[in-house]
């Protein structure tokens, strides 16, 4: 009977002993990919933060386009406006300009 426990006992640290080594390989597997998440989260992380910079590139972009549109309209509203107010001007002081045309060709001398 002593055989038969020793038997028993060899066997149950065997078990043991494999049950220990898939723990470790489980263990090793976690680890291995754990190690992937992080350096997948890292690379997701540095791309959006890529993303990030270059939207606010584009935003810093379209805010100066937005101002200078706003400064091209100002000067084409004043050029518009002096332009306006110098053809009156003009109209004013030339009197050829308030006369009406002759309306047909017999009103023509060579």
């Amino acid at each position: 009977m002593g055989k038969g426990k020793g038997i028993d006992v060899e066997l149950t640290e065997q078990d043991l002993r494999m049950k220990l080594q898939r723990f470790r390989q489980e263990i090793q597997e976690t680890r291995e990919r754990r190690i992937e998440v992080e350096f997948a989260t890292a690379i997701a992380r540095a791309a959006n933060a890529a993303l990030d910079a270059e939207l606010a590139a584009k935003m810093t972009k379209c805010d100066v386009i937005s101002k200078k549109t706003v400064a091209v309209q100002k000067e084409h509203d004043v050029f518009k406006h002096d332009i306006t107010r110098r053809l009156q001007q003009i109209r004013g002081k030339c009197s050829f300009f308030n006369q009406e045309a002759n309306s047909g060709p017999q009103d023509t001398h060579p």
